[in-house]
């Protein structure tokens, strides 16, 4: 799968809550930033789809960058996002900027940020 592939396929599994595909595509050590500055890892990332306190309802591909050199790669989205976060609704237009590691033929997130995405032009 190329990367390109392989975000796509992320951003399907989150909006399906689809645990083994994100198990799949998140390396075991995978810590991500979000908007609000918290530190999660792989695990609470599962944990939370699996309780249902996160449910991405909607999640838009506005904007994807992708970069690849040898065995690691960058994504870049900015998507438009409706979800549910612990019952209370949430919008946003968020930045998604993700390193990748390739594993034999398969692309895995190491570490991500998300942070709005105030002032990026839709496309």
């Amino acid at each position: 799968m190329d990367l390109t592939s392989a975000e796509r396929a992320l951003q399907e599994a989150q909006r399906s809550a689809d645990l083994d595909a994100l198990d799949a595509l998140l390396h075991p050590r995978c810590v991500a930033a979000g908007p609000d500055g918290a530190v999660f890892t792989k695990d609470d990332d599962l944990r939370s789809h699996r309780s249902g306190a996160l449910r991405i309802t909607s999640l838009v591909e506005e904007q994807l960058e992708v970069e690849e050199a040898a065995s690691t790669g960058v994504t870049r989205l900015v998507a438009a996002v409706e979800a549910l976060q612990d019952g209370s609704p949430v919008t946003a237009r968020l930045r998604y900027t993700r390193l990748w590691v390739r594993e034999g033929e398969r692309w895995r997130v190491l570490a991500a940020t998300l942070v709005p995405a105030a002032g990026v032009r839709r496309e």
